[in-house]
């Protein structure tokens, strides 16, 4: 009885080990199925977030990239990066002849840089080279007395060119009325955001804005605004938060013989003003 009672108890740790065995085998196979799918599942979401042209995907954030003030002495530096990778595909600079952009542009945009609250985004290269600007961002601050600013500009302008820009500047401060509709005195506008064409998808626009929302801040700004001439830059700022508070279609603009002036490739169709209130 007891012969066959440990041999049965044998018999039975023998089973129950095959059992726990196939189990095991079974879990580990399922593991390595999982973890495989884990991976092409990854794979396949890297692929996508890599943006074609001018795409908004905003998936990755390169751990070396570093976002700070610009020094009034870098702003020849800065307006080099612009001349590259922002005024040849800013709508409104490039929709009229001539192509490049104008000089007093470049002046009033970097006229900014001396308030000290625009920011640019470097990557690192070595301990003897210069970091490379991979973006930046001019800013500056403005008032109730924006759209009369723009208005005399336009009427000092000494191109055509600069004098319709100005002149539809003007028409966008004065439509937004920013202060009134807010009703505030102090607020910050952008006024350029470009990105290093090889380093767009990477969530720099955002950084360089994010950061910008934060020095307005600092410095008690009560609201931020920002003209978006572009279909993507006005995306972008959409997703960060920002209000629209008023459209112009380029259609909309035009000279005194009933022309329009400005004529952007699509999906670029207006201008839209964005604000943030602090």
């Amino acid at each position: 009885m007891i012969w066959h009672t440990a041999r049965r108890a044998r018999c039975l740790r023998s089973v129950l080990l095959d059992y726990l065995n196939c189990q095991h085998q079974n879990l580990l196979k399922r593991t390595y199925s999982l973890n495989n799918l884990r991976q092409s599942f990854d794979k396949q979401l890297i692929s996508r977030s890599i943006p074609a042209g001018n795409m908004l995907n905003i998936t990755t954030k390169p751990d070396n990239i570093q976002i700070r003030l610009i020094k009034p002495e870098e702003s020849e530096r800065v307006l080099e990066f612009l001349r590259i990778h922002y005024y040849p595909e800013e709508p409104l600079n490039a929709s009229i002849e001539p192509k490049r952009q104008e000089d007093a542009d470049e002046e009033y945009t970097m006229s900014m840089v001396k308030h000290g609250m625009s920011l640019m985004a470097i990557e690192p290269i070595s301990q003897n080279l210069k970091d490379r600007i991979v973006g930046a961002l001019i800013v500056g601050p403005k008032d109730a007395n924006e759209a009369d600013n723009l208005f005399k500009a336009a009427n000092r302008a000494t191109t055509r060119k600069w004098l319709h820009m100005t002149q539809l500047l003007g028409c966008v401060e004065r439509d937004a009325n920013v202060c009134e509709r807010y009703k505030v005195q102090r607020v910050l506008h952008n006024h350029a955001l470009g990105v290093d064409n090889k380093m767009r998808g990477k969530n720099i626009g955002s950084r360089l804005i994010t950061e910008m929302i934060k020095v307005a801040k600092d410095a008690k700004f009560e609201a931020i605004t920002a003209d978006c001439t572009s279909f993507y830059s006005a995306k972008l700022y959409e997703r960060l938060g920002f209000e629209c508070i008023n459209t112009i279609y380029y259609s909309d603009y035009k000279d005194t013989n009933k022309l329009q002036v400005f004529r952007p490739e699509p999906p670029h169709t207006c201008i839209k003003t964005y604000g943030y209130r602090l």
